[in-house]
């Protein structure tokens, strides 16, 4: 027996936001002689469609519009249509051919509309040919604070992997904002301090100018500049009993009560997720379990408007 899936229950609202398909095999795709709303429609209605076609990438000469049909109840394998309607005509339609693109996440299709500012609806084609669409993106867009070096990015890295799989997500842009250590310490001190304490090794911790030190090597101490966040200046206390100069570096420094959705990470932070008025905070080391906590948490405080079909 066919699930619901079988007949269209209640037609797209053409204006809503993040209109996107549940599953990329309701879309089917047809080469036609023209891109006419009007042939569209009558060309759509009373054919034969597989029975799990709700949508239709019609195309012509390049360029595409994005049609919806109802079909008749049947538990055969095909069926045909009752109606159709154009949701999106040629002029308001783009087209992404991607094949790095998985057209079954929210957020890659996401991604791919980015490449077409204001355009109503973009049909992707991407990963194994599929072909799916976003019609009017709305992405939720996250602030993401973090500072580096080390680089890359460990926090932008671990979102971009969740997001990049997250299918019963709403679709999710990625704004990076990311502070440099190196600027924060060349704020701060107009010659470089002579000795640099930073907390560890990483990629791109190099200060000319500075003899640096590593924290986590617990090395003889000297009159340095620490360039750490509060948990570092803890331990410092713990090694060396004293508190030296510091130039704070932690991310939750820079969250804002400005109302933007805003993700960071704090050493202090050890286990969890803290969601509060300036943004939602993960600890230094997140998991990327703590990471999705993360975003669940976002996406639901935002309340994205998202049709997921």
């Amino acid at each position: 027996m066919r699930t619901d899936e079988q007949i269209t229950s209640r037609p797209t609202d053409p204006e809503a936001p993040n209109v996107i398909p549940g599953r990329y095999r309701q879309v089917a795709v047809a080469s036609v002689p023209t891109l006419d709303p009007a042939w569209l429609t009558e060309h759509f209605t009373d054919r034969e469609v597989y029975f799990r076609t709700r949508f239709v990438v019609a195309r012509h000469e390049g360029r595409v519009a994005l049609v919806e049909v109802d079909r008749k109840p049947s538990d055969d394998l095909f069926t045909l249509t009752i109606s159709a309607r154009v949701l999106a005509g040629a002029d308001d339609c783009a087209v992404v051919v991607d094949e790095t693109v998985d057209t079954a996440v929210p957020s890659q299709l996401a991604a791919a509309a980015e490449r077409f500012p204001g355009v109503r609806c973009v049909v992707v084609e991407g990963s194994y040919s599929h072909v799916s669409f976003i019609l009017n993106p709305a992405p939720l867009r996250i602030r993401l604070v973090d500072v580096v070096p080390p680089g890359r990015a460990k926090l932008l890295d671990q979102v971009q992997r969740v997001l990049a799989t997250a299918e019963d997500l709403p679709p999710v842009v990625v704004v990076p904002d990311l502070v440099d250590s190196r600027q924060l310490l060349a704020a701060a001190h107009d010659v470089p301090p002579r000795d640099l304490l930073i907390p560890c090794r990483g990629s791109g911790m190099d200060f000319p100018g500075s003899a640096v030190s590593f924290l986590d090597e617990r090395p003889p101490e000297r009159d340095w500049t620490l360039l750490g966040c509060e948990r570092s200046n803890q331990i410092h206390q713990w090694f060396y009993g004293s508190t030296p100069e510091r130039v704070d570096i932690c991310p939750r420094q820079w969250l804002k009560p400005d109302g933007r959705s805003t993700l960071t990470r704090c050493c202090l932070l050890q286990e969890g997720v803290e969601s509060e008025r300036t943004g939602t905070v993960v600890p230094w080391g997140a998991s990327l379990a703590e990471v999705r906590a993360a975003l669940e948490i976002i996406v639901e405080r935002a309340e994205v408007a998202w049709t997921h079909i």
